[in-house]
């Protein structure tokens, strides 16, 4: 220790010894550290410093490259000691290593208040204020430190600062490079505040952040604060603040500019005001952001543009959807009442900064999106929000909507979509749908049996699907397929049967995370003239089909364009229908042939029955729907309980019947339709017979008292179903065993085939000619006998003889005897 008094001229004699009543007037300790310990100026030793790179002749200053994988400290000249005075130290902080696609920008901060102080007078410090002083409050003659936005003093100045005792927010250069002056003026009071109190000089800490080149997070230096987005680029992205410091009476603008069909969506996702505590407080509206329906450059001058917010108030925030990226299921949708949505295809973003960033800035990260309205065809008049209709246009094109608003990210929950194409009656339309998706969980099926396209989950209700439907007869829909996923390079193509076909497209339970990139199709339509022989011999008319019987021809092939199209059959009398069809049911792996017979109950959606046609004499039996389940109940007149399958139950339970011998209750389980819809698939050739009958069934009776109370006198027992007395014994068997053209049906003549029966009539005729043949052969036998005796008897009477014949008629000559 070394220690400086003021020597009385009473004690010359001891002038080498201290004296109690001596003062001192200077005190100085010293203390040797090892390197390791010395954790204030190099760090510690899992962490040490990086001091920078002297530069050559230079007394302080002081080279920073590449402080991303660093631990840059930069320091005042004897940090934590007491500094030099009369010096200029010059700090350059350079990057060069930066990633493709990336900016670099340099930050320096230090968090710890203890670590920064500079003085700003020569005089003790009698006064501790823990604040830095910025800008003019830092007087050239003093010491103090200045930060530059770039390589060199010619470049704009960040800050200048002095004083200290709070920690430094930060400040951030908009390039790779950044250079720090500090200057120590040459006056100074030597006398200083011990160090235990407090510690001079400064040490910060050096960041390097790397930003995307073509993010909104920086301005390109000697460019303005302006950006423009186009919707021609990116349809969606992210507007931020620059993260780099900027200078006072900056204003930046964010232009976003969308196509004609388009609008702006935006959203925050995070907004807040960050005061600086070290710096003097601002004013009270540092920071002014506003948002502006349409284009504008700030200047007041536009009129055609909606104020749609201002906020300068540090209270007072935009609309915020915080939950838009929360980790699932935790996602919100964000709605448009949470945001903001321009009328116009354009809106603007300013923000002002008064001050500067350095006292306080504003933070905000927002997504923007350019919402395409645009929607394909003409609004069908009475429709929905996308319900469309296509005639014959030049485009020909279709697809789904691209409005966010309709979909789970917009707010939306469920999508039903109807899109009619109408052409004129003598026209058919070919649709083709090019790709679709319709979520994760729904994948189109193609089912071999049926040779139809159908959706994974069955078509079940509330799933998302495409589905393709029209009415080829009125009241009638049909289902011709059911889309979930088609990709490019295998499109779906259907013609229909008539000139106007629906395709629905149907979304319901949609996630805050889905969109029109989950949910969409796209496809184009033609418009074919359908042959004259359809649309006069063959309409809609010719081919449904009704009575208690009759037949039909399905085909395909050269001839009959109406052997290829579809028919209703509808059933008369309540009746069931019972069709009789060549071929035998089709699975997924034993049909050969690219043509499938498919039967479904009207209206219904999955087959009911799908035939591989064959020529051989092989028949498939199919039923109305409801057939297998449905069941009548029956009272006679003198009973006082109804069978209902071999069960008794109370009249008290049932409606009251009428008077009537008996009565046909209604059934258990109504079928949906029995009508039957037969269709025709593929382009096998040839021409297959489908015949039907109205029928019902049996009452279930343990017997029945007389043949006359019989219900269902024509039974077909092999299918449990009721006949109608027109086709018992007509020759043409209608019951699978044939026994409605049996022996015990019709008797043993009319049980026999017509080929015996011509066979033994022409047997039996040959017979009676034969016979007739011989007796007239006797006849003129005789005669001939007859005649030859005759003559031999009149030769005789010519020499003598007398005739037998003559004596009996000619009475005799009287004789002389």
């Amino acid at each position: 220790m070394l220690r400086v008094f003021n020597v009385s001229e009473k004690n010359e004699e001891e002038r080498g010894s201290f004296q109690p009543q001596d003062n001192v007037m200077l005190r100085l300790s010293y203390r040797f550290l090892q390197k390791e310990k010395a954790v204030l100026r190099y760090g510690p030793s899992y962490k040490l410093s990086y001091r920078g790179e002297d530069i050559t002749r230079s007394f302080c200053d002081k080279s920073f490259v590449n402080c991303d994988k660093k631990n840059c400290k930069i320091q005042s000249p004897n940090f934590p000691g007491i500094y030099p005075r009369n010096l200029t130290c010059y700090y350059y902080i350079r990057q060069t290593h930066i990633p493709d696609g990336k900016i670099a920008l340099v930050r320096v901060l230090q968090r710890n208040p203890h670590l920064i102080y500079i003085k700003d007078r020569n005089a003790p410090h009698l006064s501790r204020e823990r604040q830095l002083e910025v800008g003019k409050s830092c007087h050239t003659l003093h010491d103090y430190l200045v930060v530059f936005d770039g390589n060199k003093t010619t470049a704009p100045v960040l800050s200048t600062f002095c004083k200290g005792g709070a920690a430094l927010t930060g400040l951030t250069s908009s390039g790779p490079d950044m250079l720090l002056l500090f200057h120590a003026s040459p006056y100074d009071f030597p006398f200083q505040d011990s160090p235990r109190r407090r510690t001079y000089g400064f040490e910060l800490d050096v960041e390097v952040k790397f930003v995307d080149r073509e993010s909104t997070a920086y301005v390109p230096r000697g460019s303005k604060c302006e950006y423009v987005i186009s919707s021609q680029g990116q349809r969606s992205g992210y507007v931020q603040t620059v993260e780099h410091s900027l200078l006072a009476n900056t204003t930046c603008i964010w232009q976003l500019k969308a196509g004609s069909s388009e609008i702006v969506w935006l959203y925050f996702l995070h907004y807040r005001h960050v005061l600086h505590p070290e710096m003097p407080r601002p004013a009270k509206c540092p920071n002014t952001f506003q948002i502006h329906d349409g284009l504008t450059t700030g200047t007041g001058e536009e009129n055609s543009t909606t104020l749609l917010g201002k906020f300068c108030k540090l209270e007072k925030i935009p609309r915020v959807c915080s939950g838009v990226h929360a980790p699932s299921p935790h996602s919100a949708s964000c709605s448009p009442q949470d945001s903001y949505v321009s009328t116009q295809p354009a809106m603007t973003l300013l923000l002002r900064y008064a001050a500067g960033t350095a006292p306080s800035h504003v933070e905000f990260l927002a997504r923007y999106e350019f919402v395409d309205t645009r929607q394909w065809g003409e609004p069908t008049p009475w429709g929905g929000l996308c319900d469309r209709t296509f005639r014959v246009r030049p485009d020909r094109l279709f697809a789904s909507p691209r409005d966010v608003f309709m979909f789970g990210r917009g707010g939306a929950k469920r999508l039903l979509c109807e899109y009619t194409f109408h052409v004129p009656s003598h026209q058919r339309i070919s649709l083709r749908i090019l790709r679709s998706k319709m979520g994760s969980n729904c994948t189109t099926v193609y089912r071999h049996a049926s040779r139809r396209h159908e959706c994974s989950h069955g078509g079940q209700p509330g799933e998302p699907a495409i589905r393709i439907t029209e009415e080829p007869w009125s009241y009638v829909p049909v289902e011709r397929a059911c889309l979930c996923n088609v990709s490019n390079g295998q499109s779906f193509n259907i013609i229909s049967y008539t000139n106007r076909i629906r395709l629905t497209f149907s979304i319901s339970n949609m996630t805050p995370n889905e969109d029109y990139n989950d949910y969409f199709f796209e496809g184009e339509y033609n418009v074919l003239d359908a042959p004259l022989e359809v649309i006069e011999g063959c309409n809609e008319t010719v081919r449904h089909l009704n009575g208690r019987y009759g037949n039909f021809t399905v085909g395909a092939g050269r001839g009959d364009l109406c052997a290829g199209l579809p028919r209703l059959i509808s059933a008369t009398d309540s009746s069931f229908l019972f069709l009789r069809v060549r071929g035998f049911t089709a699975t997924d792996t034993n049909c050969e042939v690219a043509s499938r017979i498919n039967v479904f109950a009207a209206g219904g959606i999955t087959p009911l029955a799908s035939i591989c046609p064959e020529r051989r004499d092989v028949f498939t039996h199919i039923f109305s729907s409801g057939w297998e389940d449905y069941e009548f109940r029956f009272q006679y007149e003198d009973e006082d309980e109804f069978m209902w399958q071999n069960e008794s139950i109370s009249t008290s339970s049932l409606p009251p019947t009428t008077t009537e011998e008996y009565d046909f209750i209604e059934p258990v389980k109504r079928p949906e339709s029995r009508d039957l819809f037969v269709e025709y698939i593929g382009n096998y050739s040839g021409r297959f017979l489908i015949s039907w009958v109205g029928i019902w069934r049996p009452l279930r009776k343990p017997s029945v008292p007389t043949a006359k109370d019989d219900p269902c006198p024509h039974r077909c027992p092999d299918i449990s179903a009721c006949l109608p007395k027109e086709l018992w014994c007509d020759g043409t068997p209608h019951c699978p065993s044939g026994l409605d053209e049996g022996a015990a049906a019709c008797g043993l003549l009319a049980a026999l085939p017509w080929v015996y029966l011509a066979a033994a009539s022409v047997l039996l005729l040959s017979l009676v000619s034969l016979f007739i043949a011989v007796i007239v052969h006797r006849i003129q036998t005789h005669m001939q006998k007859s005649v030859v005796a005759a003559a031999t008897a009149a030769v005789n009477n010519g020499h003598g003889l007398k005739s037998n014949t003559q004596d009996l008629l000619i009475p005799p000559e009287k004789d002389s005897w």
